[in-house]
C-alpha cells in the first residue's frame, strides 16, 4: 500500500493527524503511513482523548484512589502505545527526536 506523509499533533486540546504541517510554534511529529496505519493511529488518539475526564468524573475519583490509580495507569499505557506507534511510523527525523528524548524505549 502507498505511504503518505502525515503530521501528528498531541497537544491535549488539539490532538490530531494532518496532511499539512502547521506553524513552527506547534509540535508535530512527521510520519509515513498507509491509510490503514493512519486510521489505527487515529483510534489510539481517540482512546487517549476519551480518557480526558469531565469534572464530575474527576470529583468522583477523588474519593476513590483505586479508581484514580487505575485510570492513571490506563492513560499511561495508552500514551505509551501511542508514542510507540508514532515512533514506528516516524520519519528518520522523528525517530531521532524520540531517541534523544528517550521516548523510543518506553
Amino acid at each position: 500500500m502507498e505511504r503518505n506523509t502525515y503530521y501528528v499533533q498531541l497537544e491535549p486540546s488539539i490532538m490530531g493527524i494532518s496532511e499539512v504541517k502547521t506553524s513552527e510554534n506547534t509540535i508535530q511529529y512527521e510520519i509515513n503511513a498507509t491509510l490503514k496505519e493512519k486510521q489505527t493511529l487515529e483510534k489510539k488518539m481517540n482512546a487517549v482523548q476519551k480518557e480526558d475526564l469531565s469534572g464530575g468524573q474527576i470529583l468522583a475519583r477523588v474519593h476513590d484512589e483505586s479508581k484514580a490509580d487505575h485510570a492513571k495507569n490506563e492513560m499511561q499505557t495508552e500514551m505509551k502505545e501511542l508514542y510507540q506507534k508514532i515512533y514506528e511510523l516516524g520519519t528518520p527525523a522523528t525517530r531521532e527526536l524520540f531517541e534523544e528524548l528517550g521516548i523510543d524505549s518506553l
